[in-house]
């Protein structure tokens, strides 16, 4: 049995988790070999996460922020970038874009409406995982990820009374933050390793101030998620990953790792 354990601290930079075992399972690389001192990574990132389940706290007899829409989605697409070192801390970046979408709610029977308009724009992350505990070709992991849309005026919403007329004459932008800490437990099995864990998880969406709404925050409604996945090793050097994460969020992942 091996341990290791780390105290780290860096400043903060999605809440996809990936395997918490890949620096201990992506130990071969086109140019560092088995050299188990330090490797560098590469790839690619499509992340679909249907409903964030965010809810608002603030009250107004007549602007009530829960009826601005039912589900809030997001579609990333991102390029990783890592360092890995003794097999056992890897540090991680990812940059690329995002498009968030929204579900209204029916609108029939509000007193307000709502248009939400986006497209892609700048998203990023940075985080780290260590291995903890290793038995055998188990492996006991944790991460920790913050992931951030900032403020763009390609993400905005724009309210409106019931003649279509707006409330606020000025589009409202939106940015996302969050963070997330969370723990698996992954199992090597030749080519194949699936792993499952719990995830803590704080996520912000804000809405800037406008002249009648004012500025509104959604919080997630729910901070304790669960996720699983799988991930397909190629010679040890290419790697292909499948997540799916549940309550926090519903959202499904496809990775793809070349390790140097």
């Amino acid at each position: 049995m091996r341990f290791l354990f780390l105290f780290f601290a860096f400043p903060l930079f999605g809440t996809y988790v990936g395997n918490p075992a890949t620096p201990a399972i992506m130990n071969t690389g086109f140019f560092s070999a088995h050299n188990p001192w330090i490797k560098g990574t590469t790839g690619y990132i499509a992340d679909y996460i249907s409903n964030k389940r965010y809810e608002a706290h603030q009250k107004n007899p007549d602007f009530d922020p829960n009826d601005a829409f039912r589900k809030f989605a997001i579609h990333s697409q991102l390029a990783s970038f890592s360092i890995i070192v003794l097999e056992r801390l890897e540090m991680f970046g990812t940059v690329g874009g995002s498009k968030q979408r929204t579900k209204s709610h029916d609108q029939s029977t509000l007193h307000f409406l709502t248009d939400f308009s986006s497209t892609y724009q700048f998203a990023w992350s940075t985080g780290a995982k260590v291995v903890l505990i290793q038995w055998g070709q188990t492996y006991l992991s944790t991460d920790f990820t913050y992931f951030s849309i900032p403020q763009s005026p390609k993400s905005f919403f724009k309210f409106l009374n019931r003649l279509n007329l707006p409330l606020d004459l000025n589009k409202q932008k939106t940015s996302l933050t969050e963070w997330q800490g969370s723990i698996g437990l992954s199992s090597r099995f030749y080519f194949l390793t699936p792993y499952i864990g719990a995830t803590y998880l704080h996520s912000r969406l804000h809405i800037e101030s406008g002249p009648e709404t004012g500025s509104i925050e959604y919080r997630n409604k729910y901070n304790i998620g669960y996720f699983y996945g799988l991930t397909l090793s190629i010679t040890g050097r290419f790697h292909f990953n499948f997540e799916r994460r549940i309550r926090d969020e519903f959202g499904y992942t496809f990775s793809t790792i070349a390790v140097f």
